[in-house]
């Protein structure tokens, strides 16, 4: 075989490569603007629809299916169809439980191989706050259809994943910047990664600095939700006190939500048991989360011959369209508004910041490595190889843009002694009308309210009782838990 035909043998491949890597995801990207569209708007039927659509049709594709799962598994729960909702959850949680206990060392090989195409290439194995709010999610679809164990277990998982990104996810990403450094110096591209973020690149990412954060991956939604789960089913003074431990971190977590843990914490202080009253806990879900949009820019290369290229990288975009606040009014308590429990944006943009270290070195050193490549094909093939080379270098040129865009951008929370009537009347900004929620009267309640947009046709509204007879079915869907919306 020639020194040309070689060089041919190798280049093929590599365009294929390219076809598969541009139309999976354009394909992503299409399907989440789609499921977007309707989601935000409040059409949550549609949204559902086009979302299990593409993650069945999807469901064979491994490196694909888990980002497909989360999106119809959240779009099916705002749409009232908890089961379905579960199913996807589950099937998510299958294909990234293995990495709970895998060492980084299986991500380092992953990265490396990626720096032939781009990091959408990579299996999407969600991010730790992702599989946090997954399991989190999950458990208010078993509280809804009345499965109080499994709501327990999908809190526990939650735990287990925060726990994992505590003790995991920081040595992790060193060593998949190490391992990067490591390929950028064997290939002669010395510079592609240092572990920080270039100064001419930090522009791009000063947004970053201005988002609120959590420490060692904490969600003070899960730490609310397994509190006041564990306050109304626990069994024994273990559950109590591990109730009070959760309610404790959420504050310390988030100074901000004090006001609406302080009552429940007074309880818990309290030597008496079983001292709650009947309680109603609404979770406002407001907005829509942290998305990534693609900036392509040309950077400097550390290969003499190709000084400069195009690169692409992913930069945080957070949706502003949402409701500031939910007021929710009783006959007994008055108007209650709701504080801030959980910054979901903050969650994304800490894992984010985390991350972009090791995204960037990896885009360069990519970005270089083709760079090179094109070089030599255009020694090699003459004009062909040049413009071949070109071809490959410049549409393999995209950033991974996969992320569960249908999570909240915040999670608020207010709580109300559980009217006599059970009718709870929900309130926008400005007064606006969101209808009229029922609860089940003189027993605990979870009500979780959804609103993807100020604009939104109307709340997705789900209800579950934490107390008293589980339901003998399956809810009603969402909107049929509300009156005059």
């Amino acid at each position: 075989m020639t020194s040309k035909t070689r060089k041919i043998a190798i280049l093929l491949p590599a365009c294929a490569a390219l076809l598969c890597a541009t139309a999976c995801q354009s394909g992503y990207r299409n399907h989440a603007k789609t499921v977007d569209t309707s989601y935000r708007s409040g059409n949550y039927q549609q949204a559902a629809s086009v979302a299990k659509t593409g993650a069945d049709t999807r469901a064979s594709d491994e490196s694909e299916r888990v980002i497909y799962h989360l999106e119809a598994a959240r779009t099916a729960q705002v749409a009232g169809d908890y089961e379905i909702s579960t199913i996807h959850y589950e099937a998510a949680y299958e294909d990234v439980r293995p990495f709970l206990d895998t060492d980084s060392e299986d991500t380092i090989r992953e990265a490396l191989a990626t720096t032939a195409v781009n990091q959408a290439m990579r299996t999407y194995k969600s991010t730790p706050g992702e599989r946090i709010m997954m399991n989190s999610m999950n458990s208010l679809n078993y509280l809804a259809m009345g499965d109080r164990d499994a709501a327990r277990l999908e809190l526990n998982r939650a735990g287990d994943w925060q726990q994992d990104a505590v003790l995991r996810e920081e040595a992790r990403i060193m060593a998949e910047q190490q391992a990067i450094e490591a390929d950028a110096k064997k290939n002669n591209v010395e510079g592609a990664a240092k572990g920080d973020v270039p100064s001419n690149m930090k522009s791009y990412y000063s947004n970053l600095d201005n988002m609120s954060s959590y420490a060692d991956y904490e969600n003070p939604f899960t730490s609310h939700l397994r509190g006041i789960y564990l306050m109304t089913n626990g069994t024994d003074d273990g559950d109590r006190s591990n109730a009070r431990l959760d309610l404790r971190k959420a504050v310390q977590t988030n100074p901000n939500c004090e006001p609406a843990l302080r009552e429940d914490l007074m309880v818990l202080e309290n030597s008496q048991r079983h001292a709650l009253p009947p309680t109603t806990w609404v979770y406002f879900m407001t907005g829509r989360a942290a998305y990534y949009e693609e900036l392509e820019i040309t950077v400097p290369i550390p290969v003499s011959e190709v000084p400069t290229a195009t690169a692409a990288f992913p930069v945080l975009k957070t949706n502003e369209d949402h409701l500031r606040y939910l007021e929710i009014d009783t006959d007994e308590a008055g108007t209650v508004r709701s504080v801030e429990l959980a910054d979901i944006d903050g969650v994304v943009a800490t894992d984010f910041r985390n991350r972009l270290p090791v995204i960037i070195g990896q885009e360069l050193a990519s970005t270089a490595a083709k760079a090179a490549a094109t070089y030599g094909l255009s020694e090699g093939l003459g004009d062909w190889g040049t413009a071949l080379g070109t071809m490959y270098q410049t549409g393999t040129a995209e950033a991974d843009l996969r992320a569960w865009r249908t999570m909240p951008k915040e999670v608020q929370v207010c709580r109300v002694p559980t009217p006599a009537n059970g009718k709870i009347r929900l309130m926008g900004a400005g007064g606006r009308s969101l209808g009229t929620v029922n609860v089940i009267p003189n027993q605990s309640n979870i009500v979780v309210v959804t609103m993807p947009s100020a604009m939104a046709m109307s709340p997705s509204i789900m209800t579950a009782p934490l107390t008293g007879p589980m339901p003998q079915k399956t809810p009603r869907m969402a909107s049929e838990n509300a009156q005059g919306v």
